[in-house]
């Protein structure tokens, strides 16, 4: 059969397969895992606000409650996805939120937070931005001051150990290998002396990350001499950016950008090479830039099949929100043609 034939027999079963197949082969058998709880905050002086960034493993669940307790003797929970709170005196308070599933399954996480007082009238309020890009993060100053204030000095403190004094923006670089939360502090000091001080939480993801599926790494065999074809069934990112490739035994990039590449493009892996009988293809799915406030867990990749019906290899890019990860935000499948 002529390369064009195969190529057009992949295309007939990418379409026979029907392009969903993100969730579905995923283990119902497994039972319910209990959700992920995590948060963001964000304060100025005293006045705090948290939001809920807690996910669920399990495809097609959720995180449907959550409450929140602030550790300054507050008797009665919060129930709101993102509070706004307001402590009583600077100190440092260990925020507790504890989340629940649709069957009540649940999780919690803590965290210390720590506040400052807000100084007397005609004084600074200190706040900030900050967007980052995978590892690299730009703060920006948003300080307001009162009538009679105005602006000295500021500190960076990034949460890694690292400071830095003076510049808005300020770009930062952080050191991670896996999702990581820093909290990040501005503190701002006016001509009187008077200080406010701003903290964030900051969550960073590593570039281009190096997936493994799910019971180990995404490792086809051969188990006849064959060529190789992948084709794109389906893709629902948020991301942008998402590779897929083949590190062995060739080099290739399969697709830059699934995320963008038209749904049905087939692709020959190794050009018109015909494998030998138990090669073992390595692929790999390279997470893209996300925006990090809604990254709420480690992109991952799960594998199902075998050689004589082809495998297909389902991504989720690690957003959350209701339903994630339901692992359709890529889904390719890889066919090996005798």
């Amino acid at each position: 059969m002529s390369s064009s034939l195969r190529s057009l027999a992949l295309v007939l079963a990418l379409s026979a397969c029907g392009g969903g197949g993100g969730g579905s082969g995923s283990s119902s058998a497994a039972g319910n895992q209990p959700p992920t709880a995590n948060f963001a905050f964000s304060c100025a002086d005293l006045v705090c606000t948290f939001t809920s960034n807690s996910t669920d493993q399990d495809v097609g669940d959720a995180v449907v409650s959550q409450s929140w307790t602030f550790g300054d003797g507050t008797t009665t929970a919060v129930t709101v996805p993102a509070p706004v709170h307001t402590f009583a005196a600077a100190g440092t308070y260990n925020v507790n939120l504890v989340v629940a599933d649709r069957s009540g399954t649940s999780s919690s996480i803590a965290r210390p937070v720590t506040v400052t007082a807000p100084a007397a009238p005609a004084a600074p309020h200190a706040n900030f931005t900050v967007s980052c890009v995978s590892l690299v993060c730009t703060f920006t100053d948003t300080t307001t001051y009162d009538a009679g204030s105005a602006f000295q000095s500021r500190m960076w403190d990034f949460g890694d150990s690292a400071t830095l004094p003076g510049t808005t923006p300020a770009a930062h670089t952080y050191s991670a290998t896996t999702l990581t939360t820093f909290t990040a502090k501005l503190t701002v000091t006016d001509l009187a002396g008077k200080s406010s001080t701003s903290v964030q939480s900051v969550l960073v993801a590593p570039p281009a990350t190096t997936l493994n599926c799910v019971g180990g790494n995404c490792v086809l065999t051969l188990t006849q001499a064959a060529k190789v074809f992948a084709g794109l069934l389906s893709h629902s990112c948020a991301a942008q950016g998402n590779e897929v490739v083949v590190t062995a035994p060739v080099s290739q990039v399969i697709f830059a950008d699934g995320c963008t590449q038209a749904v049905g493009t087939s692709v020959q892996i190794g050009g018109d090479t015909v494998f030998p009988a138990n090669t073992q293809l390595r692929v790999e799915v390279r997470s893209g830039t996300v925006p990090s406030t809604t990254l709420a867990f480690p992109p991952s990749i799960r594998l199902t099949g075998d050689f004589a019906n082809g495998w297909t290899l389902v991504f989720d890019d690690g957003f959350g929100g209701p339903g994630e990860p339901d692992f359709n935000d890529l889904v390719i499948f890889i066919k090996a043609i005798p």
